[in-house]
């Protein structure tokens, strides 16, 4: 081996606050030690589930905004120290949209090599009308998507 090759310089790490978005962090943090790689920890409040709960509730509408927005800004902090505690350093990012749309955007306008994701675990009519976001992420990426089906407990 003459010259050690960085594969995945720029990873992109979509998180949720599940359990395999925690183990997606980790073997994003492993993959980043290895190939010196840029990470980005993403959180995307869904504008459906905010529009959502605003109908239910309109008079409470801006406080449930800022909530989303303060829970999500936690979330990625969490996640940042978990690869911190790996000697790994990330940004993060939390925007709102459709989750998959904002995950395939950012993908493609920082350019990013590879995207880590947990499984997210619907089932029934959930899933048949919402549909997995990382299915969809990975039916449309144009870069290579590590989905993390299992994790550490």
């Amino acid at each position: 081996m003459d010259q050690f090759v960085e594969i995945f310089k720029n990873i992109l790490i979509p998180v949720d606050g599940s359990n395999y978005s925690l183990a997606a962090v980790r073997i994003a943090g492993r993959l980043a030690r290895i190939h010196m790689s840029k990470l980005t920890i993403l959180h995307v409040i869904d504008t459906q589930v905010e529009e959502q709960l605003c109908r239910l509730n309109k008079e409470q509408c801006e406080s449930i905004r800022i909530n989303m927005e303060e829970e999500a800004q936690g979330l990625v902090n969490h996640m940042k120290r978990e690869l911190s505690e790996l000697g790994v350093e990330a940004r993060t990012l939390v925007i709102r949209g459709a989750p998959h749309e904002v995950i395939l955007d950012i993908s493609a306008r920082e350019s990013v090599d590879l995207i880590v994701m947990g499984k997210l675990g619907r089932r029934g009519i959930k899933r048949i009308l919402l549909g997995s976001v990382a299915e969809r992420v990975i039916e449309f990426s144009k870069c290579p998507v590590l989905l993390v089906n299992h994790y550490d407990r």
